[in-house]
């Protein structure tokens, strides 16, 4: 197995962390004795996310002073450990005498920070055990585990809670949530995947660097803040969207829960296609040159989504779920070159945190704008703001520089 594939799989833990509860959110409610739609749930939903946040800048640091390795392999055992205590959160919680979601919570919370860890490292050895010409088929490889964290294991705690209906009741307290379950097994996955497929000797400790005083810093902000810009920009564009895509499909088309379902479904299959292809275009026709090409196509495609009747508006949201991961690995190789010299961890956690404001402010800015309009309906406010942040995204990324020449790409 390939370094690349290993990372994806890492990072599927991070994805699945902060997606995995969404649709066991009400059969994990009773089991803690908490109500589904009350501050506590959207609590514990919420922590892993802003735990990763926090650990970006420290894990990026101590990565580069410690190696990107051990940081990788520290926050796979954190996370693992984490879940596999969920797995008997509730006999723990009674022995202990907390109430169970405050020990979920806090559980959760360490996970969160193993996550941000996890991302981080993978990122950074996605770019640091590959050569400049073969990263953009490295790191869409690691951001695969995204999107398939969203369409393989967000559904799978649903399907797996018949059967753990049917376990008897004297072992069910001790075998927690299927949520847990499929966490902690995707852990000790990656922690047996991860030695095998990057060793010790790899890079030399991957992504170790010399003595601080020696270390050639990273490029100061003033010189490279746009790069952090297209960071925030280019998910800022996306999540309007997604976050419009349900109420909007609901009151323009009548869609029920299953075409709705279907729906997602569908985004998530072409966001895997794109994340397995744009590597492999990438390298082939440059990094530059596609991350380009994959932004311009979003922007020009996404004005056209008042206009669809439902089956050309479903067709549309699978394209532009296409386009949008194709972009992911080409920017991130991009990304990466500023830190050929060093710096990898720093410089992949203010990528990730660049992102993740972006993210937040386009669920944010996305449920607003739909509450905005009295029917819910309206769509227009929506596709301008993403228009908006992806072209200026593009404009931004005129000025990143590729590696080598595309016909040597």
């Amino acid at each position: 197995m390939t370094p690349a594939v290993a990372l994806g799989v890492a990072m599927f833990l991070p994805a699945f962390g902060t997606h995995g509860l969404t649709a066991g959110r009400a059969s994990l409610a009773a089991s803690i004795g908490i109500d589904s739609g009350r501050w506590q749930m959207a609590l514990l939903m919420a922590v892993f996310a802003l735990a990763s946040v926090v650990a970006y800048g420290v894990t990026g640091s101590l990565g580069d002073r410690r190696g990107l390795r051990r940081g990788l392999l520290a926050g796979a055992v954190a996370y693992f450990l984490a879940h596999a205590l969920l797995l008997v959160s509730a006999p723990l919680a009674a022995h202990l005498a907390w109430p169970p979601w405050i020990l979920f919570l806090g559980l959760r919370l360490i996970a969160g920070l193993a996550g941000g860890a996890i991302t981080v490292s993978a990122n950074a050895l996605g770019a640091a055990l590959y050569p400049p010409v073969e990263r953009g088929r490295s790191l869409s490889l690691v951001w695969l585990g995204v999107p398939l964290a969203l369409v393989i294991g967000v559904p799978l705690p649903g399907y797996l809670d018949g059967v753990w209906a049917r376990l008897p009741e004297p072992i069910r307290p001790w075998c927690g949530e299927p949520y847990a379950a499929v966490a902690a097994a995707a852990g000790l996955v990656v922690l047996l995947l991860v030695p095998a497929a990057i060793p010790r000797n790899a890079v030399a400790e991957a992504g170790a660097e010399p003595a601080p005083a020696a270390r050639p810093p990273l490029p100061p902000l003033r010189a490279t803040w746009w790069v952090y810009a297209i960071a925030l920009l280019l998910p800022l564009g996306v999540f309007p969207l997604i976050v419009s895509a349900e109420p909007y499909s609901e009151s323009e088309f009548r869609f029920g829960p299953a075409q709705r379902g279907h729906l997602f479904a569908l985004l998530g299959a072409a966001s895997v296609a794109g994340g397995l292809v744009s590597g492999a275009i990438a390298d082939r026709l440059g990094r530059r040159r596609s991350l380009l090409a994959a932004a311009g196509a979003f922007a020009l495609l996404t004005p056209l989504l008042p206009w669809c009747g439902a089956a050309a508006y479903v067709t549309l949201a699978a394209l532009l779920g296409f386009v949008s991961t194709v972009r992911q690995g080409p920017f991130q190789a991009l990304a990466s070159f500023l830190a050929d010299r060093g710096g990898r961890g720093r410089l992949s956690a203010r990528v990730l945190i660049s992102s993740q404001v972006g993210i937040s402010l386009g669920q944010f800015g996305g449920i607003a704008l739909v509450r905005a309009d009295s029917a819910g309906v309206s769509i227009g406010a929506v596709v301008a703001c993403s228009t908006a942040a992806t072209t200026l995204a593009w404009l931004l990324a005129r000025r990143l520089r590729d590696h080598a020449p595309a016909a040597r790409a």
